[in-house]
């Protein structure tokens, strides 16, 4: 397992200037999720405080020959679409799947690029020459994304010439004149005569490529097993008759194929993004940022296949220059995209990675697999989805199995593991544990009676901090209040006069969020008004950071700034005075608020001092939370219940604190 984090403040600017979504990134998770020995899953966030991207992503070594492509479709018609679910679970030996083609969205329907599957033409590239790419796959895992040329070529080899078709195994609309070759993998029949087309021809060849009958005008018939019919449509159909006749050997190709016989798959998709290394121009255009779809192959011969999620209420989604700029930054040499929005789907470990409002069926889909599993179980990775871990949170899990070669064993997906957890209890379901105590330990996953584990350390979400101490002799370093600076109410006034009067020459009195100068000046001692237009201010070991976590941090970027000069000080304690309640603008910035402060609590001691409506302590993890009262315009019934906080200097430089009665 490997898990990166990346702490960035700056906007994330790729090469040639631009960038992925126009946004500051605060944060960047990538979990590496071993499949395989070189198969990997991976799952990036990219959080920008306001919202977040999210990618899942394929990586296949292609030069470990365990690893094979493949394309899947509805073996029952090429006319229906299929749910990469139900042919993923159905099918063995499929490691992942992810959709590919553009198709109709009408019944019957049909892919708009081209389908191979080990060697056999199955439909026909694009019509649209240089507009739709496809992915082309040699007999050696060999991957290149090119523009392929339209036709068909139905080679006559008894009369050795050789003849053009637009389209094959299309949707044909009434407006199209030419010639079109359906084969029994699309549909079970010709089209036969109708009113536009009361002389239609078709050449009917058998499973043997070998012509059985010319027929005009005539009702549909049903096309041999494993054969094809050659058809007119809104044309005369002469040349037909002129081209084939009756015990003509003919051969369906495309002229590719004919000059690369080691290619085995091709998988129509869009716009080739990155060719060599360099970025091309974009030739089908798909407007919007939403979810995506796309394929790349880096300089060591690694297979990416990559989907992100979008238009839902926190991601935002790519278009297609996004995802060509994202390529480019991690070193993509060869890219191209496929189908996105709805049809956007990667599927491993027996689910969609990706979010999915519903799973939409789709035309085709490209499998990534392993072919020779032994069955026996040599190793149990298991991988858990969160970093920082608090009793009480819900944890997902990925766990898989591979055999003595290093092949996933694709018949036991998370589920099919027993999950326990050592070090710490906790409740176990499905995918997912939530620990109920805290401490160091494993999460296990076991199948066949081998284990893999994986160390984690759980913390408290809430304990008693031992940094607070009832009755305290230590040398007096802070006072510290909430702000006063617009309380103007007659209680008010006198809790001023309180403080003015409690201030002691040798004491710190920070006031959190506190404009008013001319009243901190009063105050005796090294007085500070705390607010976000404060520079982290320094006091002997003692560094105070200002945060105004009422509204987005990603708003100011000094703010994140001065957070994490703060904690990768020299200073021992960080005092981090919110300006409004415990917690952050949204999850993302919490999360990667946890993240940060975590990262050095056990080195550091770090105080969340924030405003409530009651006086509480506890700890959170490594980090002391300590709430204050707001006194501006309180309405007391009984002055004695006023309080403020005193933090005090240990022996070892360590601080800790207590609540003092305003009034005694």
């Amino acid at each position: 397992m490997k898990k990166k984090l990346i702490l960035l403040s700056l906007t994330l600017s790729l090469i040639g200037g631009a960038s992925i979504s126009n946004a500051q990134i605060m944060d960047q998770t990538v979990y590496t999720i071993p499949l395989s020995s070189s198969i990997n899953l991976k799952k990036v966030v990219e959080n920008y405080g306001y919202g977040t991207n999210e990618f899942n992503m394929i990586e296949a070594d292609l030069n470990d020959p365990n690893n094979s492509m493949d394309i899947l479709f509805n073996t029952q018609g090429l006319f229906k679409t299929i749910s990469i679910k139900q042919v993923v679970d159905s099918t063995p030996n499929i490691v992942a799947a992810a959709n590919t083609d553009f198709f109709l969205m009408q019944t019957p329907t049909s892919s708009i690029g081209a389908m191979v599957k080990n060697h056999k033409v199955l439909s026909s590239p694009a019509e649209s020459s240089g507009k739709y790419a496809s992915m082309v796959i040699t007999d050696n895992n060999k991957v290149t994304f090119e523009y392929l040329n339209p036709n068909i070529i139905i080679k006559n080899i008894t009369t050795n010439k050789d003849y053009t078709a637009p389209t094959m195994n299309k949707v044909i609309s009434n407006s199209y004149r030419g010639i079109t070759v359906r084969t029994s993998d699309y549909a079970y029949t010709t089209f036969g005569k109708n009113t536009s087309n009361p002389n239609r021809v078709e050449v009917i060849v058998g499973s043997d490529n070998i012509v059985k009958e010319i027929r005009e005008g005539k009702d549909a018939v049903q096309i041999p097993y494993g054969g094809f019919a050659i058809m007119s449509f809104n044309v005369d159909g002469s040349e037909l008759k002129n081209n084939y006749h009756v015990g003509d050997q003919l051969e369906l190709t495309l002229d590719i194929l004919q000059n690369r016989p080691d290619i085995k798959t091709i998988i129509g998709g869009g716009s080739v993004l990155i060719k060599n290394g360099q970025k091309t121009p974009i030739t089908s255009s798909i407007p919007g940022k939403a979810q995506r779809t796309a394929i790349g192959i880096t300089k060591n011969n690694k297979l990416i296949v990559f989907t992100n999620d979008g238009r839902t209420q926190s991601t935002l989604g790519l278009d297609e220059k996004d995802v060509q700029n994202y390529f480019y930054s991690i070193g993509i040499v060869d890219a191209m995209i496929f189908d996105g929005g709805g049809s956007t789907e990667l599927y491993a470990d027996g689910k969609a990675q990706n979010y999915l409002y519903s799973e939409r069926k789709v035309i085709n889909a490209i499998a990534i697999k392993n072919e020779k599993q032994t069955g026996n179980v040599a190793k149990v990775n298991i991988v858990p989805l969160k970093e920082i871990i608090y009793t009480g949170d819900n944890v997902e899990v990925i766990a898989s199995a591979q055999d003595n070669n290093g092949s996933k064993i694709t018949k036991y997906n998370t589920p099919s593991f027993t999950l326990t957890t050592s070090g710490f209890n906790s409740q176990i379901k499905d995918r997912a544990i939530t620990p109920t105590t805290s401490g160091k330990g494993t999460i296990n996953a076991t199948v066949q009676g081998v284990t893999g584990i994986s160390e984690v350390e759980v913390l408290d979400s809430h304990s008693n901090d031992d940094k607070y101490k009832q009755n305290t002799s230590e040398i007096k370093k802070f006072n510290v209040y909430s702000n006063m600076d617009d309380g103007n109410d007659l209680i008010s006034q006198v809790i001023k006069s309180k403080m003015l009067i409690n201030s002691e020459d040798a004491v710190n009195n920070l006031v959190i969020g506190n404009n008013d100068v001319y009243f901190t000046s009063n105050l005796r001692g090294n007085s500070q008004n705390i607010n976000v237009s404060a520079p982290n201010k320094i006091f002997e070991n003692t560094q105070v950071v200002s945060l105004n976590n009422t509204v987005g941090l990603y708003k100011n970027e000094s703010q994140l700034n001065n957070l994490k000069t703060a904690l990768n000080s020299e200073y021992k304690n960080i005092i981090i005075a919110m300006q409004g309640q415990s917690k952050l603008f949204n999850s993302f910035e919490q999360n990667m608020f946890d993240k940060l402060v975590e990262s050095v609590a056990k080195q550091k001691n770090i105080y969340v001092i924030y405003k409530s409506n009651t006086n509480d302590a506890y700890k959170r993890g490594n980090v002391s939370y300590i709430s204050i009262i707001d006194l501006k315009n309180q309405n007391y019934n009984d002055l004695k219940n006023v309080k403020y906080l005193q933090m005090y200097e240990d022996i070892n430089g360590n601080l800790i604190y207590n609540y003092k009665s305003m009034f005694n």
